[in-house]
């Protein structure tokens, strides 16, 4: 019945994605697109925030979904996902979740995870049709309020805090009010982020598992303190994950960590124990389903694997670390063993190089990163009413930052902390036979250890009753000479001397 489950889960996967992609590819737009670039005007929903564009030809970048297009003067219904580029006062005029008409050039997308790319005319590229919802411009005013907490702070404050919090880098940011890009000094952003990648915790700046588990411990200790009913607890944490994901950055990761999060959530109002990799495959399959194109993005991908190591081999790791090392330092080092190991393969696909210091360097950040998140969370529902408690909270996350941007610039500051590697799905493959090879040495001296102490033992056992019964043969063979030697002493008694034997015997 496993193999079945498993066979139908699979066959479910592909015949979604065929489906996705023979919609996609059936377009209208995609269609039209693929004859080559084209002016078109459309209608449609801006789905992301604007951030500073990753292109010299305009200055911020966003996703929108279109729903009507009009190119050569037909009129087409469409669903295309589009990469949207815009300059000027088009940046400042896009908003998350508001729909607009928009007016420009539509192109294949070489890079990206669109497959269609959309660039705004320079004068009226964009016209608000209908503005966003109240949720989404109250986030939006939070998420504001919280880059100007950090605004009068450092540049490293300001580039890691938000990063740490809701999963943008400060220098990804688009400053609408002066209609360019941010102030930061773009130098030293790009060294910092390329430090953190090649230390490897570059993880720490993008929103994952960690910020949901930190709100969910406090939401179930807080009711836990009040004595709230199960359902109470459920729905709270719940409502935690919807809240605190609607307040992050849009990312794979994000949906990831919403979705594993509000299983364990049912499974907590149903009475049941929640079990991580359950929910983590339940995850898999409904996210994929729901949306094939999901299975190439390397983020779902690195939060899965990441997850997947630290539910599989953390406990395993951590045993055999205690032998040598206190149990928290066990633990930690466990951690990110097991994280490392089974997310190495899909970053190789990235990037080929592997971070030799990313275990100090996430031993050395890891008694920090907690309170930072924390930290900046409060200042991110904060800032918005109070903005000196906002800045005063972005402060003292910038200390924790402040660690990590050390350890990055120190372990990460020379080519040699990195391994080259073959690239593509042959260093992939190549990183997978090393560490099977790793942990089959590893288990071949584990094995040999256990024979070893297991032949000891039974070496103990053999010398035990050799012992055993060489006592018992010198109590056989001495205890004759014992009696004889009284039989003696009786014979030369005074009492015995000048007696015959058979009166001696009496």
């Amino acid at each position: 019945w496993m193999t079945t489950m498993v066979c139908c889960a699979a066959l479910t996967a592909c015949v979604s994605t065929w489906c996705v992609n023979a919609v996609v590819w059936h377009d209208p737009v995609s269609v039209r697109v693929r004859d080559g670039p084209v002016h078109a005007v459309m209608q449609g929903t801006v789905r992301a925030p604007v951030t500073v564009a990753d292109t010299f030809e305009a200055d911020c970048r966003s996703e929108a979904r279109l729903t009507r297009a009009t190119i050569d003067g037909v009129d087409m219904v469409t669903s295309v996902d589009v990469r949207l580029y815009a300059s000027g006062e088009q940046c400042a005029a896009l908003a998350r979740d508001a729909r607009y008409r928009f007016s420009g050039h539509l192109a294949e997308n070489e890079f990206g995870g669109q497959q269609v790319r959309l660039t705004l005319d320079d004068v009226q590229g964009a016209r608000l049709a209908s503005a966003p919802p109240l949720a989404s411009r109250i986030v939006a005013h939070m998420q504001e309020a919280f880059f100007a907490a950090t605004d009068d702070l450092s540049d490293q404050t300001r580039v890691l805090v938000p990063g740490l919090t809701i999963g943008v880098l400060g220098s990804e940011r688009y400053t609408a009010r002066s209609g360019a890009a941010s102030d930061i000094d773009a130098t030293y952003a790009g060294q910092l982020e390329e430090r953190f990648r090649r230390s490897g915790i570059m993880h720490l700046m993008a929103v994952s598992g960690g910020h949901f588990v930190l709100v969910a411990a406090l939401v179930r200790r807080l009711c836990a303190r009040l004595l709230a009913h199960r359902y109470v607890v459920a729905v709270a944490t719940a409502g935690a994950y919807l809240g605190l994901s609607a307040l992050m950055f849009p990312s794979d990761s994000v949906t990831r960590a919403l979705i594993m999060g509000c299983l364990t959530a049912a499974a907590t109002a149903a009475g049941r124990r929640p079990q991580a990799m359950s929910a983590l495959c339940w995850t898999v399959v409904i996210v994929i389903v729901a949306r094939p194109d999901m299975a190439a993005s390397y983020g779902f991908a690195l939060s899965c694997a990441a997850v997947f190591g630290i539910i599989t081999c953390t406990g395993a790791i951590a045993a055999r670390l205690e032998r040598f090392l206190p149990a928290i330092v066990a633990e930690a080092v466990a951690l990110t063993v097991a994280a490392q190991c089974c997310t190495l393969p899909v970053q190789i696909l990235m990037e080929p190089a592997i971070p030799l210091m990313s275990v100090p360097a996430n031993l050395i950040v890891s008694p920090v990163v907690g309170a930072a998140t924390i930290t900046g969370l409060a200042c991110l529902l904060t800032a918005w009413c109070c903005p000196p408690v906002g800045g005063a909270l972005a402060w003292v996350a910038g200390w924790g930052t402040k660690v990590m941007e050390c350890c990055a610039m120190w372990l990460g500051g020379d080519d040699r902390m990195t391994l080259p590697w073959a690239d593509g799905v042959t260093g992939a493959v190549s990183v997978l036979g090393a560490e099977a090879a790793i942990v089959a040495l590893v288990m071949a001296v584990d094995r040999l250890r256990t024979d070893g102490r297991r032949l000891q033992a039974r070496a103990d056992e053999w010398q035990a009753m050799r012992n055993r019964y060489e006592r018992i043969g010198l109590w056989i063979n001495h205890t004759p000479k014992v009696f004889g030697s009284w039989e003696d002493r009786a014979d030369h008694s005074p009492d015995n001397r000048g007696k015959c034997p058979a009166m001696r015997r009496d």
